[in-house]
């Protein structure tokens, strides 16, 4: 099923059935839709081949084939063909129910308690407001025992030798090679990892977290004349791209740090627990603008 959003000036594709995703988010010119997202096929049942899907009920790698919390080891499987550890929970790779909708707005909803201990139930919703794309993700527990969650949001860009990226942070997480964080560094004025001003993305591969991030951010194509400024409710970024060979790159508002669930304490890298009936929302806004 795929669902169109058209305020005049967005348009915004959406298939439910392929984890909730966005297919297309384009800006409407009198030359036609120019694509904002990375774009995809309406046809395309693989997430990662889209623009952007939701990140629920945590965000990107678990190590050690699971985690333990309150005295519990919670069992975690591999999730996708190439990739030794579970990524990004099971809602990007579920059928979500339309809740809601009209030209310009579309609630969904999905319930999942197969991946103990999450027990949950999500709602996920996009609306065009003039130059804007308000995405909102929450989570409710529904499980008698209490879990850790985070939130998160995939999308997909374009990338061209012109791109810059703003999006000031703190510091950043070194990974080893199953991208799970060694270490974590201050960045400073000198780092090429330091996009406190408008810069280009590093030339080699990139997937690493960012964190102290203010929750705002800047996307700049000069050769298009575009602009779009990310706002979100957290303070952490994943920046993902292969290398200066792609054709796209990923910059995801998170809630948590990767691999939370190891840490001393999973609560300070992000993660949010939740009792039964608790709830926990996302919010981040996609704003287009001229260069």
């Amino acid at each position: 099923m795929i669902i169109t959003l058209d305020n005049g000036t967005l348009r915004l594709t959406v298939n439910p059935d392929v984890g909730g995703a966005v297919v297309r988010f384009d800006r409407l010119t009198e030359h036609g839709p120019e694509p904002v997202m990375r774009p995809g096929s309406e046809d395309e049942s693989d997430p990662n081949r889209l623009a952007m899907y939701p990140l629920v009920p945590w965000s990107n790698r678990i190590g050690g084939g699971g985690f333990a919390w309150r005295g519990q080891f919670n069992s975690l499987e591999p999730n996708l063909p190439g990739e030794a550890l579970p990524i990004h929970g099971d809602g990007w790779q579920r059928a979500w129910q339309v809740v809601e909708q009209d030209d310009v707005q579309l609630r969904l909803g999905l319930r999942s308690s197969h991946q103990p201990p999450f027990d949950y139930r999500a709602e996920l919703s996009y609306c065009l407001e003039a130059n804007a794309l308000e995405v909102r993700l929450a989570i409710t527990h529904l499980g008698d025992t209490p879990a850790l969650y985070g939130l998160g949001l995939h999308p997909w860009f374009p990338r061209s030798a012109e791109v810059r990226l703003e999006a000031s942070a703190e510091g950043v997480w070194e990974v080893d090679s199953a991208q799970l964080p060694t270490e974590w560094r201050r960045l400073d004025a000198a780092d090429p990892w330091n996009f406190v001003l408008p810069a280009p993305l590093p030339s080699d591969r990139i997937d690493n977290l960012f964190s102290g991030w203010g929750g705002r951010a800047v996307l700049r194509w000069p050769e298009r004349g575009m602009a779009l400024g990310v706002y979100a409710n957290t303070s952490r970024y994943l920046l993902f791209s292969p290398g200066s060979e792609a054709d796209f790159f990923c910059f995801e508002p998170v809630s948590h740090d990767v691999d939370a669930y190891h840490f001393d304490d999973p609560q300070r890298h992000g993660l949010v627990e939740l009792g039964k009936g608790e709830r926990h929302l996302m919010c981040c806004r996609f704003c287009l603008a001229g260069q």
